[in-house]
């Protein structure tokens, strides 16, 4: 498998996984959300984890993900919270940022990991 299909591969997979994890605590809560708003998170994270394993900051891999993962969600803390009247729905937001942020960095320190062990010719 080449560099660059492993990091569409890890990035995809591991944003659908956080997305399918988001669709649950979204149905956990609020068992009327609707058929959008379950697959705009899916969309959502599915294309985050593939932006975190597939950009480069210079951070740590845990710092990184996390980072990209708070920068991406900027909208959706203000959408959801303050211009919703929703202010105490940002702490949860910013959980869950953290906690998806560092999953999507551990998938692309093995990512890079793996790719570094790859044959030279496999790369691409």
């Amino acid at each position: 498998m080449s560099n660059a299909t492993k990091t569409w591969s890890v990035g995809l997979g591991v944003g659908a996984l956080a997305g399918a994890a988001d669709i649950s605590l979204i149905v956990a809560v609020d068992p009327a959300a609707t058929g959008w708003v379950l697959l705009e998170s899916f969309l959502f994270w599915t294309v985050a984890g593939w932006v975190v394993v597939a950009s480069e900051s210079g951070l740590g891999r845990y710092g990184h993900g996390i980072l990209v993962t708070m920068l991406l969600n900027l909208p959706w803390y203000v959408l959801l919270g303050p211009a919703a009247g929703q202010p105490a729905h940002v702490p949860p937001l910013l959980l869950m940022s953290v906690v998806f942020g560092s999953a999507f960095g551990w998938a692309r320190g093995r990512a890079l990991a793996s790719a570094a062990s790859s044959p030279a010719g496999a790369h691409g």
